[in-house]
């Protein structure tokens, strides 16, 4: 994974300034060019129209925390449809590396019932999403999860890709379903097939693989807490809609949970 394009999906919220603050960070340690997009349901787009007022509250809000904006590889484009059909469309045809998007705090039930624009562009996108909830400065760790099969390594293959464009360290994380009463601290000791199959898919950098045993989410939550991650990468399977019948997945529940980043690799 390389990191030559950022673009950034933007309102008019709190929640985007971060997102643009974050991208902004990440394309100035790797060198990268940024594009924010605005997308807009309601106006339709005309040829030589006035800019909507997202992007004008945007260009604004840039001029003040960033005045030279206007001369960095920064630019600002607007879009007219439904938003996630839009982002990911963009991004796509843009040949971006990374989407970033604000990361919105929502309740246990509405995550249940309801799928948001972050959870419709993650499950269309073919470029990797970052979701913010705050602004992230560019990360010197980052935290894979992988789960053993042949997509767990496209997330490690993507997340040193990406810990190499900025510089950063990679540590990596396993769960293996407990046994019984068996103690969670026993995994690291005695690995069952399908970690011993993945260390050996790692090669020398399954010596950075942390082994645990118990519930996925749980453990992955208690193992960026224990790690104090900054950044979460996961695998996220493409398609499928959203609300009851993608709400218990491991990937979707990490999005929502994790007190940190979350960057989804599609699947």
């Amino acid at each position: 994974m390389r990191l030559g394009h950022i673009v950034v999906a933007a309102d008019e919220t709190e929640f985007s300034r971060n997102a643009i603050r974050t991208a902004l960070d990440w394309a100035d340690r790797a060198d990268a060019q940024v594009t924010v997009l605005s997308v807009s349901q309601q106006r339709a787009m005309a040829h030589g129209s006035s800019p909507g007022s997202a992007v004008v509250t945007i260009e604004r809000w840039l001029g003040h925390e960033v005045p030279e904006w206007h001369a960095s590889s920064l630019r600002i484009v607007e879009a007219a449809g439904v938003p996630s059909i839009e982002i990911a469309r963009f991004a796509e045809r843009a040949n971006a590396d990374l989407l970033v998007l604000g990361r919105k705090p929502r309740s246990a039930t509405s995550r249940r019932l309801l799928g948001d624009t972050a959870d419709a562009v993650a499950r269309r996108s073919g470029v990797p999403c970052l979701f913010v909830s705050e602004a992230e400065a560019a990360p010197d760790r980052l935290l894979a999860a992988l789960d053993g099969t042949d997509r767990g390594l496209t997330v490690f293959r993507a997340a040193g890709g990406l810990a190499g464009a900025l510089g950063a360290a990679l540590d990596l994380v396993t769960v293996e379903p407990a046994a019984g009463d068996e103690l969670g601290r026993l995994a690291g000791d005695v690995p069952n097939g399908r970690t011993e199959r993945l260390a050996r898919a790692l090669g020398p950098s399954a010596r950075a693989l942390r082994v645990r045993r118990g519930a996925p989410v749980g453990e992955i939550l208690r193992e960026i807490d224990v790690g104090r991650a900054r950044v979460l990468v996961l695998g996220y399977h493409r398609g499928g809609p959203p609300g009851l019948v993608e709400a218990g997945s491991v990937a979707r529940q990490l999005v929502h949970r994790a007190t940190c980043a979350v960057l989804t690799i599609p699947l």
